[in-house]
């Protein structure tokens, strides 16, 4: 049964804007209809409004319609909204709810919504200068009593999922890129060594540049004095500490930083050697790939060498708009990716397009993730059989694959640069391919980049805090 919000009629028909105190606290009455009991029964006008809210935030409304043991129905600035009561309970904050030191809950969800109930009728009233919920909460008949305060703020942002979004992540801010398009922006994605790590709004404005475009430079590096790189002196080369602004560096099997350098026959990895690399994104064989890679181009004077990157969102993008069912089959049909050589056996397989259904699309692309890795890929294990329930989606797979790979080596759609010495390029691991045009020493120059991983928790996590801050 639910619970209508009714307060008590004058003898006169109106009474908006009156004056009256209920409970202690200080309210204005509502228009409405008298019943035969002298009591006015509101279903669609607020409860109540306190007079701190008309005179601080007028703009913030919010009023309660009916509530029963299931959920609560409000208003926020006229819209009408309904909160499952699981939901509101397990998001309190009150410090039977939350611990004040560590800011981590005290209680499980299975836990407060055994024989949840609320006692009497939540109130609206005013909360640091804005509207806010009041709720007596009780479980276990009565035993456990909890009174929760829910700020306008607090139901607003929780209204829609891209308002629950706000703040975590910024969709808006992002960007689709083609050659033209990262050139015309070029000087804004340059950003000093010095400026990044002594000053707070350069690094600001780093992040929200790997976030618009997932690709940004950081130049006038100093030359190391050290030639040599191991575990033990990780800490002092330039590319570790411009990581380390970012989070934790993600070590793998090639250490906590890494060499690119030709290593002919000994080489572990293409990429260690001085012939083209195609377009690729790094180990993909892992279950949780690095967010980010950084290469510090520490010498650079070889022939060729230049890198290449490019926006494989917008690849994808394109294959949606061009051949939608060829779109869909690339989220459906997993590849394999691997690693085995060196006494190391790495494996995993995921689609080639990871969408993520909580982005609207109206400013970027319902896309998570790409994953493009030719050189670590193995053989298909889904769909390559008849008898298998995606074997019909394999043809379409393949030519998405075919229309995503067309798109990504036209030259128009790619950013080649020569990095020069004493430059960092930093960039998204899972949205922007990287390749590098095949090099020839044979004008005594020399090649060298020393590079490094971070997880794309790390540089959220710094995205998240810098955006309070200056955004």
């Amino acid at each position: 049964m639910f619970h209508y919000a009714c307060c008590w009629a004058q003898k006169t028909q109106s009474c908006w804007a009156q004056k009256t105190k209920v409970a202690g606290l200080k309210r204005l009455k509502l228009q409405g209809s008298r019943s035969t009991s002298g009591k006015m029964l509101i279903k669609q006008r607020p409860l109540w409004v306190t007079l701190q809210q008309v005179r601080y935030n007028s703009s913030k409304q919010l009023s309660l319609v009916k509530f029963n043991n299931k959920e609560i129905s409000l208003r926020i600035n006229g819209k009408p909204l309904i909160f499952n009561n699981v939901f509101l309970r397990d998001s309190c904050t009150s410090p039977e709810s939350v611990d004040s030191a560590t800011s981590q809950k005290l209680f499980t969800t299975a836990e407060c919504s055994k024989n949840l109930t609320i006692e009497g009728e939540p109130i609206v009233s005013s909360f640091e200068k804005e509207p806010a919920l009041q709720v007596q909460w009780s479980n276990n008949n009565g035993k456990t009593t909890i009174r929760s305060t829910y700020s306008w703020s607090f139901l607003n942002k929780n209204a829609t999922q891209q308002a629950r979004r706000s703040g975590k992540f910024f969709d808006k801010d992002r960007k689709l890129w083609d050659k033209t398009e990262l050139t015309n922006n070029l000087s804004k994605l340059h950003h000093n060594y010095k400026d990044l790590m002594n000053d707070e709004r350069t690094f600001f404005n780093v992040l929200h540049n790997l976030n618009r475009y997932g690709l940004c430079f950081i130049d006038d590096i100093p030359r190391p004095e050290m030639t040599e790189m191991n575990e033990a002196n990780v800490s002092a080369w330039p590319v570790s500490k411009i990581a380390n602004k970012f989070g934790y560096i993600k070590k793998t099997f090639y250490g906590s930083l890494f060499n690119v350098r030709n290593l002919k026959s000994e080489a572990k990895n293409i990429a260690y050697t001085n012939t083209f690399l195609p377009l690729h994104m790094d180990l993909l064989y892992y279950e949780s790939p690095p967010g980010l890679q950084m290469l510090h181009a520490i010498d650079n004077s070889t022939l060729g060498g230049e890198n290449l990157f490019c926006d494989s969102f917008l690849a994808a993008e394109y294959v949606r708009n061009k051949d939608p069912i060829a779109y869909k089959a690339l989220t459906q049909i997993p590849i394999t990716y691997h690693y085995d050589n060196n006494n190391e056996y790495y494996y995993y397989k995921r689609p080639l397009i990871v969408e993520d259904p909580e982005i609207d699309g109206s400013c970027f692309p319902k896309i998570h993730a790409i994953n493009y890795s030719p050189p670590f890929q193995g053989p298909f294990e889904v769909g390559v059989t008849k008898d298998e329930k995606l074997y019909e989606l394999f043809d379409d797979f393949v030519r998405g694959f075919q229309l995503f790979e067309n798109f990504i080596n036209d030259s128009k759609n790619h950013y080649e640069v020569k990095l020069k010495e004493g430059s960092c390029v930093i960039f998204e691991n899972r949205r922007t391919l990287h390749s590098r045009n095949g090099f020839s020493d044979s004008n005594g120059g020399d090649r060298w980049l020393m590079g490094t991983y971070v997880d794309g928790d790390s540089f959220r996590s710094k995205l998240r805090v810098a955006y309070r801050r200056f955004a």
